[in-house]
């Protein structure tokens, strides 16, 4: 036997002897399958997945890992309310670190996952790299001790010991990388990917064959990839090949260890429910660093348990100055103190906990969607008698509000300037002047938008915090406390570095450059990473997106954020996927001209074919949706999968970089650029089968590319205009009609949509059907000579050719009823001259409550409350005018009040607060002046509830 040969029996008998040692600490030779593993927690939590494997060898599958599969599966964590955090020490430890430093940072990590979750998730790579091995007596006697340390054992080693060997670890898997890549690697790539060191062979050798051994099946397996080409900036190999076997089994793997310990709960919620829960999981996901601002903090719970207070707080900031953090923290601390006790003045209920986060979720920028969710939280209403409109639902609301029998509340809105536009003239009307004692409100905003001057104008003025830049050692901590979640540090250099930029007063550039700086594969060009940063919010988000686009699908990302700031209220990922299948028509052709374009009978006559092109492939839309998701809403999973930008920043960015909205740029370039998007959404909404989703986006693309010929044509689609009608006020539908030609255009084409109905020999039942709600739509717009045309129809067809039926007849009374109404307010003045158009208002009424008195069921019984409270109101007025020989005013008052009251009955039987408030003002004005704070009914607290007021002519 030559003297390699001994050497190599040597080495063997070493490595051998090391594993003897290692098996005198092995604490469970074999788990038991059946152990139940379930963890048992209530609301959200973290769980942490430990990366382990040598450093310079696996730079190709760390950036895999960190792009890719931990984005992937957080997604899916979410659904579970589980938020993961990867550890991942590539440069988690400066270069500067002592041994002890660098050996306690690993072991203590996988500390932290044990106390966390019982057992690690755990992930080790081994190729053919040993890594370091700490000299004999370099490891300290108390971390030897603490963690048994075997001599001639490598760190990583120590790490698969103390994560997942000793104990059998479940939530362990091993991926050996083979051999064969090495076929084709440079020479000079080499002593990158082996280990150099004499013993390194037999110790990787046993140590596969022990892992092979201890952890079977899909816990242990290998994986090929190969060589494809060394980056000439960072001088390092890449491998291709990792997203076939690596990337599937290791996310598969934790998938199915996650959801044994952590199973989805089987629980229906209603959708006010489901926003509450995903309103939660922003609040939690946003509160979870926010430091430096201790002091604005402070001032939100001085305000909360402040006494006398009867305005709001409002938290005033700039974009990206962290308003949503702020805000979050407050939420959490407040529902934390609220279930200890902890905030005085709670009752023996203790302090409600109402937060909303606008642009968090879909569907959280409507303001009506938000109140009814209050009133739903609150119990102040249920399904059955919830509010039917804005105006309804902010009346209740502001009557709770200053109602001082109400629960204590704390209510917490977050970008009270993002709630949709349409609303923003009243966007506080539910805010009353002066709130209860056991109200506290709690807003942010960004200074001088339109609830900020509304608020502002007020007597008495809310309660200003102003969110100031972040001072150099908050920055400091915020850096430390974001990196250090996955491990990572800075040194002092590369601090004074990022610190120095001034962009790093503001929390949103900071959180950006510290998510830029994570996802930084090497470790060694980190500092010029940092300096490579633009100083600038919107220049270091465009900075990101050009890194996207090398990074993530070129021209698919672009595209993707082209069509979501096109979009009306973000896209479903369904619905990007189509729009993106159809790659080769994703970009403006040159010389696009939206004028020309308007204009040319081609485009007008274009081919917008009905058949979808092929869905984009899942492997590419995955590249370009992990990369943005950060940037989009909803946190967490929606349950529609619709997709939205999260932060404005970013539509501001989006909109500079893409479609050229800055100083510089051309607008009529910007306007043909916005315009081909509009026309691409347009097109493919054109032939939507969801009609929820066409009614949300095919007629805001038409006003969008002032298409008013198609805009006519989808108005009228039956279909359409069920989803936009609403038998109150249809806002959305008249508000297109104006956009289409105006109401002159609406009138002109609903009635030869009428012609159209009844030549198809429409059966005569959906006929009257659509007379009704077409008359309702054309009363809504003020064109009451119309009106009255069609109502003479839909009279004449009911009674004649329908034979009269009761529950058509009430509703067609009703609808004359409400006619003569609107045409009686547009006296100015109450006189005489008002008892022409009282009359067919208030006899009409009467025909449609006789009627109602003979149906039955619960919806008839709430109508009825609300025709008698109408016609109690007409009666009041008709006094006032002085009556005439068919009805005195006392007359009229008597039965106004005999009305009014049965009114109050039944919106007391159906739980209806705000239609009984209402009641009751009606009520107060039927009751001399004299008398009126005798009556028990005016100490009604509703204050805020107002019915119309009427002008006397003297």
């Amino acid at each position: 036997m030559g003297c390699g040969a001994s050497r190599n029996f040597s080495y063997k008998a070493e490595v051998e002897q090391m594993w003897d040692e290692v098996s005198k600490t092995v604490k469970v030779q074999k788990r038991d399958k059946k152990e139940n593993t379930v963890v048992r927690r209530s609301g959200w939590k973290i769980i942490r997945i430990f990366v382990s494997s040598t450093f310079k060898d696996f730079h190709a599958e760390r950036e895999i890992l960190v792009k890719q599969i931990f984005p992937d599966l957080r997604q899916w964590c979410e659904r579970r309310r589980l938020h993961l955090v990867e550890c991942d020490l590539r440069w988690g430890v400066p270069k500067d670190s002592t041994d002890e430093e660098t050996l306690r940072t690993c072991l203590e990590e996988i500390d932290r996952c044990y106390a966390e979750n019982k057992f690690p998730y755990f992930l080790n790579m081994t190729s053919e790299r040993c890594g370091w091995i700490p000299e004999q007596g370099k490891v300290p006697s108390n971390l030897g001790k603490k963690y048994q340390w075997v001599n001639g054992l490598s760190v990583t080693e120590m790490e698969i010991m103390h994560g997942a060997y000793r104990n059998d670890n479940p939530n362990s898997v091993f991926a050996m990388r083979e051999s064969s890549f090495l076929n084709n690697l440079p020479e000079e790539q080499k002593e990158n990917f082996v280990d150099f060191n004499p013993i390194a062979p037999e110790k990787l050798r046993i140590l596969k064959s022990m892992l092979q051994n201890r952890f079977k099946g899909e816990r242990c397996f290998k994986y090929k990839c190969h060589f494809d080409c060394v980056d000439e900036e960072t001088n390092k190999a890449r491998l291709n090949g990792l997203d076939g076997d690596f990337t599937k089994k290791i996310l598969e793997f934790f998938k199915k260890r996650i959801a044994i310990q952590y199973p989805l709960e089987d629980i229906e919620l209603d959708p006010y429910e489901q926003e509450r829960e995903a309103h939660e999981s922003f609040m939690k996901n946003r509160s979870a660093t926010v430091l430096g601002r201790t002091d604005i903090l402070q001032q939100l719970g001085d305000h909360v348990t402040g006494l006398a207070i009867d305005v709001p707080l409002v938290l005033l900031g700039g974009p990206g100055m962290g308003k949503s953090s702020i805000m979050a923290k407050a939420a959490d601390v407040a529902v934390d103190s609220s279930a200890k006790g902890d905030i005085p003045g709670g009752g023996d209920h203790g302090w409600y906990i109402f937060y909303h986060f606008v642009g968090a979720i879909p569907g959280s920028t409507d303001l009506e969607k938000m109140l009814k969710r209050f009133l739903k939280e609150m119990k102040i209403c249920t399904d059955s008698n919830m509010p039917k409109d804005y105006e309804t639902a902010a009346q209740l609301t502001s009557g709770v509000l200053s109602n001082p029998n109400t629960k204590p509340v704390i209510i917490i809105i977050d970008a009270a300037n993002q709630f949709d536009d349409e609303k923003q003239a009243n966007v506080l009307s539910w805010l009353p002047r002066k709130l209860a004692p056991q109200i506290r409100v709690l807003f942010s905003m960004i200074n001088e938008t339109p609830p900020h001057k509304i608020l502002k104008e007020r007597p008495k003025m809310p309660i200003e915090v102003e969110v100031t830049p972040l001072d150099m050692e908050s920055r400091k901590e915020i850096v430390k406390e974001m990196l250090g979640q996955y491990n990572k540090k800075l040194d002092a250099q590369q601090y004074q570095v990022l610190l120095a930029k001034e962009s790093s007063q503001n929390p949103l550039w900071l959180s950006i450059a510290c998510e830029e700086l994570r996802v930084h594969g090497d470790y060694e060009s980190v500092t010029e990473k940092i300096e490579s940063l633009a100083d600038g919010l919107l220049e270091l988000l465009a900075q990101v997106l050009s890194r996207f686009e090398n990074e993530n699908g070129g021209d698919l990302l672009v595209a993707t954020l082209s069509l979501l700031e096109a979009s009306s209220s973000g896209l479903l990922e369904t619905e990007l996927l189509t729009i993106l299948g159809d790659e080769d028509n994703l970009n403006v052709p040159d010389g696009y001209d939206a004028k020309n374009a308007r204009n040319a009978e081609a485009w007008l006559h274009r081919d917008r074919n009905t058949q979808r092109p092929m869905s984009l492939s899942a492997a590419k839309w995955a590249a370009v949706y992990r990369a943005l998701r950060p940037f989009l809403r909803p946190f967490g999973d929606s349950g529609e999968g619709r997709l939205d930008f999260y932060h404005r920043s970013l539509s501001k960015a989006v909109r500079r970089k893409y479609f050229l909205q800055d100083d510089e740029s051309d607008e009529a370039e910007s306007r043909n650029i916005y315009h081909w998007w509009h026309s691409k959404l347009a097109d493919y909404f054109e032939f939507e089968q969801n009609i929820d989703r066409k009614v949300e986006e095919y007629p805001y693309q038409l006003v969008k590319v002032d298409d008013k010929k198609r805009l006519c044509k989808c108005l009228t689609e039956w279909s359409i205009f069920d989803r936009l009608y609403r038998e109150d006020y249809s806002t959305e539908l008249l508000f297109y009609w104006r956009k289409a030609g105006g109401y002159s255009k609406m009138e002109e084409c609903y009635e030869v949509s009428l012609k159209e109905l009844e030549e198809m020999g429409t059966s005569k039942e959906e006929l009257a059907l659509r007379y009704e709600h077409i008359t309702r739509v054309i009363i809504q717009a003020g064109l009451y000579d119309k009106s009255q045309v069609l109502l003479e129809t839909l009279v004449k067809l009911e009674e004649d050719e329908l034979g009269a039926r009761p529950e058509r007849m009430v509703e067609v009374y009703a609808l004359c009823g409400e006619l003569w109404d609107e045409i009686s307010k547009m006296h100015e003045f109450i006189s005489t001259e008002n008892i022409r158009d009282l009359r067919p208002a208030i006899e009409f009424g009467r025909k449609s409550a006789a009627i109602r008195e003979t149906l039955d069921g619960d919806a008839h019984k709430y109508k009825l409350a609300i025709m008698l409270m109408n016609l109690a109101f007409n009666l009041n007025v008709w006094a006032d005018c002085g009556g005439d020989s068919t009805l005195s005013p006392s007359d009229a008052i008597a039965e106004g009040r005999e009305k009014v009251e049965r009114a109050i009955n039944v919106f007391q039987e159906v739980d209806d607060l705000g239609k009984e408030a209402e009641a009751n003002m009606t009520k107060a004005i039927l009751y001399p002046r004299e008398v009126e704070n005798k009556l028990s009914f005016m100490s009604w607290p509703w204050s805020s509830v107002n019915r119309p007021m009427v002008k006397t002519a003297n």
